[in-house]
Order: structure tokens, then sequence, then C-alpha cells
């Protein structure tokens, strides 16, 4: 998104799980492309604080959201707290969840359950809760967009990670449904589905579940946080004006 596009605004941005991963690098893109911004958080008020460190300076005003997103309420909050700190909503970045990892017949259902209401029902909640507020950005020509994070799990699958690639397949189901709703009235929804990126979640997998994924893929390497928030940013913006329920993978050429 160019800086041009919003010369006599600031437009603003509610980014998801912003603290850490994908998430920080999707906040600083923004701030950087002139956003302000509402960064939501789960529970570590003194990591989300040390994270915006790296956000001072670039002119973006801030305000931290603390909020359990497997909550049903904590959606109204969230959008609440934009509303209240800004007075508009211009973006809003589905980035949060989490996974369970192990084999699904042997998983509680308490443990399958909490991973669908975080990455699915969550972002779903969040994004009908925005939808007028992004409307009314689309009528002013600032910007009006949904991005979602699914994963290449929820493209191909993934053993060991069935609520996880569940949940993120079903992302993708989520942002065609929406696009076609919104779409209309000028709200652009849109997923990016990156693969094995170099974050604290790929950190705690044992390198058997995801060596063979890069050595399958065009480009021998994890991706950078950086790199799939370069393409967030891109669908924010004003470049992107005519994809609606796209889903763009970041997976470095997954040829499988």
């Amino acid at each position: 998104m160019t800086q041009k596009s919003f010369d006599t605004f600031r437009p603003v941005a509610l980014i998801t799980g912003a603290t850490r991963g994908i998430g920080r690098a999707v906040a600083q893109r923004f701030a950087l492309d002139g956003f302000d911004l509402a960064l939501v958080y789960r529970s570590n008020r003194a990591a989300a604080q040390e994270a915006t460190l790296s956000l001072v300076g670039m002119g973006a005003r801030l305000h931290l959201i603390q909020a359990d997103l497997a909550q049903p309420e904590a959606a109204y909050t969230v959008i609440e707290q934009t509303l209240a700190a800004f007075g508009a909503l211009d973006v809003l970045v589905n980035n949060a969840g989490g996974t369970h990892d192990g084999a699904f017949a042997m998983m509680r259902p308490i443990d399958y359950a909490h991973v669908v209401r975080s990455n699915l029902i969550a972002p779903l909640r969040l994004s009908l809760l925005a939808a007028l507020h992004l409307i009314a950005s689309a009528r002013a020509g600032r910007a009006g967009a949904v991005v979602m994070m699914s994963s290449m799990a929820g493209i191909t699958g993934k053993e060991g990670q069935v609520p996880y690639a569940t949940t993120k397949s079903g992302l993708i189901g989520v942002t065609r449904l929406l696009a076609r709703r919104l779409g209309p009235h000028g709200v652009r929804v849109n997923a990016v589905a990156p693969g094995f990126i170099a974050t604290e979640m790929v950190e705690t997998l044992e390198p058997e579940m995801y060596e063979h994924v890069i050595a399958a893929s065009a480009t021998r390497r994890m991706g950078r946080p950086e790199e799939v928030a370069a393409t967030v940013g891109f669908l924010a913006g004003g470049g992107a004006s005519y994809l609606n329920g796209s889903v763009l993978r970041v997976d470095g050429g997954f040829l499988r």
C-alpha cells in the first residue's frame, strides 16, 4: 500500500495475535504503511509491551487489547476497544490461532474444540462484528479489507495436526463466503496461506515434521515472517483492489 493513498488520514488496522511471529511482522509492516494499530494479545502483557517497542518511532498510534479470542464475548470487547481508541476500523487481520498436535483419535474433545473456537469461530465472529465498520471504510474510499491467516496445512492437510489443518481449511471457506457477502459493499476479504515460517510455533516442532516439506519446495528454505507480512500488506492495499475471495500461498513453491 502506498503512502500516497493515505495523505489525508491515518487508517486503522486491527491485528490479532499481533505481538509475536507473523503477527508482529504484520504490525511492523502496517506501521510503516501509515496505519494506526489495535494489537490483540492473549495473556502475556509484558511480552506484548516489549513487542510494541519495535513500533515506537514509526509514527503509529498503538492500542493494546488483551483478549482470549476462544471466549465468545472477546470479539465484542476487541471491536469496542478498537472503536473507542480510534473511532474507525479500516482493515482486520485475523492472525491469531493455535494448534494441538498429536493423533486425532487420542485427543480429548475439549482440546480440539478449543482449536476450533480460536482458529475458526473467532475470526468469523470478529469479521461479522467488524463488517459494518469495514463497509463504512470502503464507502469512504479508505480501505475496507479483511485478511485471514490460513496455512499451507489448510490446503494440503497435515498429519498430526488434524484440528489445525481443518480450521485453516475452514478459514478459506469463510474467506470466500464473506467475499461474496461483503464484496458488493466494497469490502475485500482474502486469505494468506503460509508454508513453514521461522516463528516460535515452528521452533516447537520436531525437524522431521517439516524437513520433507522444505525439501519439496522450490525455494528450499523456511520463510521469514516479514515475507508473509508483505503479502498481508499487499492484500490490504489499493494494489489488490481486484482481488477478492483469493488465497495467496506464501510457501516457497511447495510442489507436492
